[in-house]
This record gives structure tokens, C-alpha cells and sequence, in this order.
């Protein structure tokens, strides 16, 4: 999870390749007649997959990295004697597994595509039925998303079925080693890098009108700087326009079935102009400019929705801030992405408060321009969908944001923003369900902090070496079972156990004590000097003896392995029977043991540190009556003492507020 505030610089020479170019530009280079050379190539998750399946089958490739150009990726096609039978991971690379169906049919390899949960949702008899055409043996299999089985391939004339440049870059793939003419029928112009690109090399693509025409050939080798990412730009450019900032942009890609995104703001009063216009390989490139500008309701036409598809959730978003109906038209190939991004525009406008209605076809929002701030979102791991809830976020100068994938496109996303969060989080092994991360994005609203909160599951056994490299990561950390005593050790630290690492490593403590004692206090438990009984006898159970010993607590330690509770009496000279407590606090799940014990009548209070689990201390208390002090009031006193050491901010300890906005990231 990350918290957002206001705080931000927006970069104008971010280096960002366009995603779209630069998988056609690496599939172009495995291909050619000699060796190429691609600068400014960003290592996203899609591309990678590209990159990797490209260097396991057609091509040898080798990743420069230059002060000047970025990351250099040098290509050498080996386009003999090609392995078969082989597993491609497209991962969540839709233009991955639909340009390489292309290639791989045309080349003839024998390859089984797979992917993410997402991608595999993702529709593939779009690619697969035009590819068949042209005689391709291609065929949907169990647990994959299709496979390529060889076939030799002959011209045809496709007519497109969905408005789609990854199946007509399939096709034009394939089509260059068909026998005969391939012809591809567009109904509505899309992305046209692919024909652009390999007309520009030499191969016998060329566009007629709305049809492009291939015949078998191969393209040239070349040397090429990838400009960057419009898409991926937009997001800064919403930015400034919601914040009326002046901003520039360098080194662009303006190809204009790109524009679609700066076409509607331009048409909505925004003024975005562009300057240092040159061409490359085809493609426009030159640098945006973005002046403050008053927006007025937003109209995308499809084909502005064609043009900019990947941008209509930031519209969308951008609408929220500008009152007035936004219509954008002939969407429903959003429904088709990462996630339903037409669901994920409207969860967005309903936490805004805001209305959203799709008819089938067009995307109609409904705003009147007052946007909250402080929300929580949930991206549901779409890069794209992320990226919005961050603009927003920002923009409204406070927002989480429950998951931030944003190296499937934008590795530098962050940085293009100039937002340089903190990172902290939590290392365990079982930290999957834990509240954690909820509660220091509650914590960071309240301080205005911006920070990343990740879990880090690791399995028992792992080894010193690699839990450190683990904690090394983050700029603050907490650790939970069962790894508290292991960290103390590996600090050398005179603590039993460590649950908080500050200080980029160089200071340890717990915060367990500190947060069992806010607890009772929240409930207006009076302990100092009072005799107690501690159930369990792990990491969490010592932090809390020795924090409460400075209350002149009389402690007895119960667990169900009585040695390790003799061990801790002497360790601390406790006794080992203790009549009539107060209090009982357990730190153990509910077990035999648990369930064995039985609260004595002096008992008025329990803490129960366990805050998933059931508990028979915890119903014997509510049977009673007794003040039960729950886990999660603990985890919150010691996560907010933690996250102050973290980042020197005082913090607002408000446990009801915590519990609303739990709530509300329900």
C-alpha cells in the first residue's frame, strides 16, 4: 500500500520508452538482416517478457546500460535451426503473447504461451482465428493461453473484428513470411508503429488507405533512440492541469493514432501545444508543453477513444475534478484489460462520491468538481487503474493506494512525478492477511508522510544472509514471528526480541511493550504494581515483561512448554506461582493450551494480542463481563510508535479513526 501527500516535482526528461514501439522495435530487430541497436529501452514488466522470449528462441541479445542512452539493448538474429516445444511466459503482456502468436507463426516454432491470472482472462480467438486464415496451425490448449503448432503460411485478406493493433501486428507478422500478399482491412485506424516501423526498414509493408499490404520479407537492420512514452507522460500532464502548474515534457513520441488523451483535453480548453517536431524512423517526436488551463466537461469521440484507449480511465478520473457530464464514446474494450477498467472507473467515481454509468457502449461521469481527499483505493494489481488513484491521490494532496504495479509499464512512474516515498514494511512469514499495511497508510494520512508499505513473507528456514538483505530494502521495518529474536541477534542488540528496525538499519527496538501498555491504558486499565499473568512465552511475550517490570508489574509466565516459561522466571526472577492477577494478557493463538486455562476470580481484564483468531480466554472474558483489550488496539499503538521512529513525525494515536478508515478500505 502507498500513501500519497502533495509533495511533488514533475520531471521533464524522464527517460520512458513508448511501450508499444519498443516491443515492436525488439521483434523488428530479431528479425533483421544484421545486428540492431535499440537506446532508451525501459525495463518494464511487459517488455522484459517480450525481451525474454526473443532472446529464449529467435535472437541473442545483450542489455548495455549508458549515462547518455539509458538502457542499450543490442540484437542478433539467429533465425536457423529455432528450438521447439518451448513454454513462452507472457506474464501480463497482452501485446506480448498476441505480436509474438504472429511472429511464431510465421517463423514456424512450436511454442505454448502462458500468463499472469489476468492476461488469461484476457480474450486470444481475436488473434487466433486471423492467424488460422493464413493457415497458421494455432489452437487453444488446457492451462495455456493458446499454442503454435507450425503450418505453412499463405497470404490472405483479414478484416479486422475488433478495433486492435496488437492482431493487426500479428498479422503483419506473420504475413512477412507467408507465401503471397497479406492484406489487413482496419474499420477504424489504430496504432500503426508495426507498418510504420517496418515500411521504414525496408520491408514490403505499406499502407493503402485502410488496408495495410505485406508480402514476404525481411527488414534491415538499424539503430534506433526510442522517444517516449505519451502514455505513459499523460499522467504528469494530468497532473499539472490539476494542480495549474506549467510543465515540458522532452523527447515524445506524437504519433497522432497516440494522441487521442491530448486531442480531448485540448478540445476541454486545455492548452497543450507541441514544439521541436523531427521524425524518426516514421514517427513523429517532439516535446509537450502544458500551461494552466480552466477544463471544461470532456467529449472523447471513438475514435479519441481508439486513439488513446489506455488513457480513457485517466479522463475519467481528471472528470471527477470538472464539474459537468463527460461523455466518452464506443469504450468497451476497456472491459477486456488488466481488470474491467470500466468497474474500476466507477468504484473510483462512487469513493469519490461521484456518479458513473456505462450503457454498453459509451462511459457517461458526472461531477461536480469537489473532490475528496484522504481516500483509499484498490487498484486490483492494474497498472494503469494505479496509476489514476496516484494522480488523484495527489492531486487532492492525500490518498492510498492498496497495490502499485507500476513496473508492468512505468518502472520511473514515480520518479517522473518527482515522488520519492519512504519505504517501510513488514517481514514475517505469515503477513499475507496482516493489518499492517492498512494501519501505517492510516497513519500517513494523518502525517501527511508519503510512503510505501510492502509485506515480505519469508519462509522459517531462511537464512541470516537473506532476512538482512531483506530488511536492507527498506527505509523502516518491522519484523514478526518468526524472526523477532533472530533480528535482535543479527543486530547484536541487548533486547530479547526486535520488531522495529529504523534508521536504515543502524538502530533496533520493540514497540511490542510499548503498544500492550497504550492498550490498557486506552481502556482506563489501572496495571502499575499490579500482579499479572503473561500467557506464552515467544518474542512479543518478553518485549511485554520487560516494558511492564517498569511498571512494578508482579509477573507469572504460563506456556504450554513449561520449560520456556521456567526460562523466562529466571531469566527475570519472577515467581513461579502468582495468586489472584488482575489481568491475563495472551500471545498465543487459541490452542489446547489456550483453551485449558481457566481465568481466576480476581481477574478483571484480559489482552487478547492474537487479533485474527478466536480465542477461549477472550470468550470466557466476554462471559464474565470482563474489559477485553483486543490485538488490534496493540497493533495500533505499536505500529504508530514505530512508524514515528520511522519517519521522526509525531503521530496522532486516534484508535477510532483507525477503525473508520478500516471501514472505509472496506
Amino acid at each position: 500500500m502507498i500513501t500519497f501527500n502533495d509533495k511533488f516535482h514533475l520531471e521533464s526528461d524522464v527517460r520512458c520508452s513508448d511501450k508499444s514501439l519498443t516491443h515492436r522495435a525488439l521483434i523488428a530487430a530479431s528479425i533483421a538482416d544484421g545486428v540492431s541497436v535499440l537506446h532508451n529501452v525501459t525495463l518494464s514488466s511487459d517488455v522484459l517478457c517480450t525481451l525474454t522470449a526473443l532472446k529464449n528462441t529467435v535472437a541473442r541479445v545483450r542489455l548495455e546500460k549508458t549515462a547518455t542512452n539509458g538502457n542499450t539493448v543490442i540484437v542478433t538474429p539467429r533465425m536457423r535451426n529455432l528450438p521447439q516445444k518451448l513454454t513462452i511466459d507472457c506474464g501480463n503482456s497482452g501485446t506480448t503473447a498476441r505480436l509474438l502468436a504472429g511472429l511464431f507463426c510465421g517463423l514456424g516454432v512450436k511454442a505454448r504461451f502462458c500468463g499472469d491470472e489476468s492476461l488469461s482472462k484476457r480474450p486470444m480467438t481475436r488473434v487466433v482465428e486471423p492467424l488460422r486464415a493464413m493457415g497458421a496451425d494455432i489452437a487453444f490448449a488446457p492451462d495455456c493461453l493458446f499454442e503454435t503448432r507450425g503450418g505453412k503460411l499463405h497470404g490472405a485478406t483479414v478484416e479486422s473484428q475488433v478495433h486492435s493493433a496488437q492482431v493487426k501486428s500479428a498479422v503483419i507478422l506473420a504475413g512477412l513470411f507467408a507465401e503471397g500478399q497479406t492484406r489487413y482491412v482496419e474499420r477504424r485506424p489504430t496504432r500503426n508503429h508495426t507498418e510504420l516501423l517496418l515500411g521504414e526498414l525496408g520491408a514490403d509493408v505499406r499502407v493503402d488507405g485502410n488496408t495495410v499490404v505485406v508480402q514476404k520479407s525481411r527488414p534491415k537492420a538499424f539503430e534506433f533512440a526510442i522517444p517516449n512514452d505519451p502514455s505513459a507522460v499523460a499522467y504528469s500532464v494530468a497532473l499539472a492541469l490539476l494542480t495549474g502548474q506549467r510543465a515540458h515534457f522532452c523527447n515524445v513520441l506524437l504519433n497522432e493514432r497516440r494522441l487521442g488523451f491530448y486531442r480531448v483535453l485540448q478540445n476541454s480548453g486545455a492548452t497543450i501545444s507541441y514544439c521541436n517536431l523531427h521524425t524518426v524512423l516514421g514517427e513523429r517526436v517532439g516535446d509537450i508543453i502544458v500551461e494552466p488551463s480552466v477544463l471544461h466537461p470532456f467529449f472523447a469521440s471513438e475514435q479519441d477513444a481508439c486513439d488513446g484507449i489506455d488513457e480513457i480511465p485517466l479522463l475519467a478520473t481528471m472528470a471527477l475534478f470538472v464539474g459537468g457530464t463527460h461523455v466518452f464514446c464506443g469504450v468497451g474494450e476497456l472491459a477486456n484489460k488488466e481488470s474491467n477498467r470500466l468497474e474500476a472507473i466507477a468504484r473510483i467515481a462512487n469513493v469519490c462520491n461521484k456518479q458513473c454509468s456505462f450503457d454498453g457502449k459509451n462511459l457517461t461521469v458526472i461531477s461536480d468538481g469537489a473532490v475528496p481527499k484522504g481516500k483509499f483505493f484498490t487498484s486490483l494489481d492494474d497498472h494503469r487503474i494505479a496509476m489514476c488513484e496516484t494522480v488523484l491521490s495527489v492531486a487532492t494532496g492525500c490518498g492510498c493506494v492498496d497495490s502499485t504495479p507500476f513496473e508492468v509499464s512505468d518502472p520511473e512512474f514515480l520518479k517522473g512525478l518527482g515522488i520519492v516515498p519512504l519505504k517501510l514494511g513488514l517481514v514475517g512469514t505469515k503477513v499475507e492477511d496482516s493489518l499492517s499495511p492498512a494501519l501505517h497508510a492510516h497513519l500517513a494520512k494523518q502525517s501527511g508522510v508519503c510512503c510505501i508499505y510492502k509485506t515480505v513473507c519469508l519462509p522459517k528456514q531462511t537464512s541470516d544472509k537473506v532476512l538482512l538483505k531483506e530488511i536492507e530494502q527498506f527505509d523502516g521495518v518491522n519484523v514478526t514471528m518468526p524472526f523477532k529474536k533472530r533480528v535482535a541477534s543479527i543486530f547484536k542488540s541487548s533486547l530479547p526480541s526486535v520488531n522495529t528496525v529504523f534508521n536504515g538499519g543502524k538502530n533496533v527496538t520493540s514497540t511490542d511493550g510499548y503498544g500492550v501498555v497504550q492498550s490498557l491504558r486506552f481502556h482506563g486499565i489501572a496495571f502499575e504494581g499490579q500482579p499479572l499473568w503473561i500467557v506464552g512465552a515467544g518474542g512479543a511475550a518478553e518485549a511485554v515483561i520487560c516494558e511492564l517490570l517498569k511498571y512494578d508489574c508482579k509477573l507469572r509466565v504460563l506456556n504450554r512448554t513449561s520449560t520456556h516459561a521456567m526460562s523466562l522466571q529466571k531469566k527475570y526472577s519472577l515467581p513461579q506461582t502468582l495468586q489472584d492477577p488482575v489481568g491475563v494478557l495472551s500471545f498465543v493463538p487459541e490452542c489446547d493450551f489456550e483453551q485449558s486455562l481457566t481465568l481466576p476470580p480476581s481477574c478483571k481484564f484480559v489482552l487478547i494480542a492474537d487479533y485474527n483468531g478466536a480465542s477461549g480466554l477472550r470468550r470466557q472474558a466476554e462471559q464474565r463481563g470482563l474489559t477485553v483489550a483486543n490485538g488490534k488496539e496493540m497493533l495500533f499503538h505499536q505500529g504508530a510508535k514505530s512508524f514515528a521512529l520511522w519517519t521522526g513525525t509525531p503521530v496522532q494515536t486516534d484508535y477510532n479513526a483507525f477503525v473508520k478508515d478500516m471501514e472505509d478500505i472496506k
